[in-house]
């Protein structure tokens, strides 16, 4: 999928985003994600184990329905200046811009 191929990086990049809640049904929140994957009949399912009553439980949500979940787009284009922050690291790993 290129999950983690540069081409897809979101690193130092606004992106307005909406959490997905997850609870048991003991009304924990899980500790973590064991898998997030989707199905042949457009699925998104996301896997996760429950410590406080140690059940493993599935979360299922149609494209759609996750579609309805997204957050309205930002306004606008959002244009960002990494020149200052580039220049700091350059010059941290001893590289010096000469150009005046």
């Amino acid at each position: 999928m290129g999950l983690l191929s540069k081409d897809s990086a979101c690193d130092n990049v606004h992106m307005s985003y909406r959490p997905l809640p997850l609870a048991c049904y003991c009304g924990e929140v899980p500790d973590r994600i064991l898998e997030v994957g989707f199905t042949s009949d457009r699925h998104m399912v996301i896997h996760f184990w429950c410590s406080s009553c140690n059940r493993v439980l599935f979360v299922s949500k149609t494209l759609a329905e996750c579609g309805m979940l997204c957050p309205q787009p930002d306004e606008g284009p959002h244009s960002f200046d990494h020149s200052l922050e580039d220049s700091q690291f350059l010059q941290s790993i001893g590289i010096v811009d000469d150009v005046v």
